[in-house]
């Protein structure tokens, strides 16, 4: 028997085998009793203690990941204390026992659970999975009011893989890297918590599984593929002496790629790309600079307004948090992506937002921007004031047209005026680009182009929207082709007009990271590549290994081909014609 193979999304690179442990979901068990009035006054007292008691734990775990992964992945436990400090959501615990004579356990999961079950609608698949910090405060409340530890993890005794339904941030953030492989769970996405954590302790993780933890036994032998996003149960001897030869070369070379930090990424014939990194917090720059990038091709800025649901950033928090970045990196660039989520998460109260049924096409990213001027202006006043410490590039995503690029060009003027006329020091000229994730922004590229500083290619989104896809849907994601013929003619079309108007591109998305597609993007003649930055030593490899020319000679043929099948049969041959060795050797 070959094992039982189950596909999911890889989130953190690397290959563990190992005994599985499979975490049961566990949810503290919960009865309804009506309280007489005398008992009220009692249950409110133990709210009080199970909040105090809940808040020092979570306190104490904050600085403990902090210490150990560093204070950008410690803010994940912000929104659980700002909703343990919010009055709503304590207060309407607090009403349904006062009024409605509920024991306190009763309401906390009837709060909590009404709560989750608000978050899961929305449509915005990263904002979604902030509901997990609602599950995991919820719990955290009830085992509390029970008396009970939390961490149900902090007693392996001997090294495991580890499987459950879904890993709460507490769980995750606790995992001791001695004990704990990889793991993998039923639930999840690139965007959760626990995958953030997974990157951060470099340990092998997938998640998106569906039903693996029915089908394991205790102490199965299980093979985890974070770098393919697969898990391999009970294995034949045959796969599993391939998969700790592959295990152990992959670890070696990766050990060897890692020395070539310093080394620049350009092909055999000499065609030069730039490599960079993307990330989330300025804690991630360190990690971008140990993989040799050349400069930050895309921060996502969201991070600082999901760590705090309900409280925007201020002007001094973007100010602080862009200027480490930009003063870290420098002198190389910094491209610095303003706020890409959806209304329904800052707007509270807001009906039209909330109400929307489909965030992803609707008041997000740079349309909330100018919808909500003051709060466009505050991230802008930040970022313009850091860009007097580094080499700035403001980045406006989901952009769809002329028009409403230069009204937000005329914003950001704006803005700077003001500063300077407030005696504050700001970069003379700072380059403002466009994200190309908007098929009618690729087709007007030639129109954007005479406006636009420099382009940025979210290949993500551009594929989602072009073939009218969502990745996180299981029923069509197979249908997400990145070797589609019309991503690849959309792709030759934007880059020709591009290159017509003088104006530099690079790509951001997924299909930057994949040695496969880059190859293609080589032959395009692409420049810059922007992906995580454990990504770059190996794309730096392939780089450095091939002529461009054949490149472009493999994607010429690649586009006289009819479909995304065909397309990818056709670049495997070629890679494996190419790397008869595999990727991650090095001549």
């Amino acid at each position: 028997m070959q094992g039982i193979v189950r596909h999911g999304i890889g989130v953190s690179p690397g290959i563990a085998i190992g005994p599985a442990l499979v975490l049961e979901r566990r949810r503290v068990p919960v009865s309804q009793s009506e309280l007489d009035q005398h008992q009220v006054t009692e249950e409110l007292e133990r709210l009080r203690v199970a909040v105090e008691r809940a808040g020092v734990d979570l306190e104490t775990l904050k600085q403990r990941t902090g210490e150990v992964l560093g204070t950008g992945v410690a803010q994940i436990f912000d929104a659980q204390v700002l909703l343990l400090k919010d009055s709503m959501f304590i207060g309407e615990i607090e009403k349904r026992i006062r009024e409605g004579h509920q024991n306190v356990e009763w309401a906390v999961r009837q709060v909590g659970g009404d709560l989750s079950r608000r978050v899961a609608n929305i449509s915005d698949v990263y904002l979604r999975e902030r509901g997990t910090d609602i599950d995991d405060l919820q719990e955290r409340l009830l085992r509390a009011l029970a008396g009970e530890e939390g961490n149900r993890l902090g007693h392996l005794d001997h090294p495991v893989i580890l499987f459950a339904h879904d890993l709460s941030p507490s769980e995750t953030a606790q995992l001791d890297v001695s004990r704990v492989l990889g793991f993998a769970t039923d639930v999840g996405s690139r965007t959760g918590h626990s995958a953030i954590v997974a990157r951060s302790l470099e340990i092998p993780a997938v998640v998106g599984l569906h039903d693996v933890t029915a089908m394991l036994n205790p102490n199965d032998t299980v093979v985890l593929d974070g770098d393919e996003g697969l898990v391999v149960v009970a294995p034949s001897e045959t796969v599993l002496k391939e998969y700790q030869n592959k295990q152990i070369s992959s670890s070696e070379h990766l050990v060897e790629l890692m020395g070539t930090r310093d080394l620049v990424a350009v092909t055999r014939d000499g065609f030069r790309v730039k490599l960079t990194a993307n990330i989330e917090t300025s804690e991630d720059v360190e990690s971008a600079l140990a993989h040799g990038a050349e400069g930050i091709g895309l921060y996502r800025s969201e991070f600082l307004y999901l760590r705090r649901p309900g409280v925007l950033p201020t002007e001094e928090e973007h100010f602080e948090e862009y200027r480490k970045v930009l003063e870290r990196m420098s002198p190389h660039s910094v491209s610095i992506r303003i706020l890409d989520i959806g209304g329904e998460k800052i707007l509270a109260g807001d009906t039209a937002v909330e109400n929307d049924p489909s965030a992803l096409l609707g008041l997000r990213a740079l349309r909330l921007a100018l919808r909500e001027r003051e709060l466009f202006k505050t991230q802008l006043r930040g970022l313009l004031r850091a860009s007097a410490h580094g080499n700035l590039r403001i980045m406006l995503p989901f952009v769809s047209g002329v028009e409403q690029f230069l009204e937000a060009k005329s914003v950001i003027a704006e803005v700077h005026e003001a500063l300077v006329s407030e005696g504050h020091a700001v970069a003379d000229s700072i380059p403002v680009g466009i994200m190309i994730e908007v098929p009618g922004a690729a087709v007007i590229a030639d129109l954007l182009g005479q406006e636009a500083d420099f382009f940025s290619i979210g290949s993500n989104d551009l594929i989602q929207y072009l073939l009218a896809v969502d990745r996180t849907n299981d029923a069509v994601a197979h249908l997400y082709e990145p070797l589609h013929p019309a991503v690849l003619r959309v792709l030759r079309s934007l880059l020709k007009m591009a290159q017509d108007q003088d104006v530099p591109v690079s790509m951001c998305g997924e299909m930057a990271s994949d040695p496969l597609t880059a190859m293609m993007l080589l032959g395009f003649g692409m420049e810059e590549l922007s992906m995580s930055a454990v990504a770059i030593p190996l794309v730096k490899n392939v780089i450095r290994k091939v002529k461009q020319a054949d490149t472009e000679w493999i994607l010429k043929r690649a586009l006289q081909l009819r479909t995304a099948r065909e397309v990818e049969e056709f670049a495997l041959e070629q890679q494996m014609a190419l790397f008869p060795e595999g990727f991650l050797v090095r001549d």
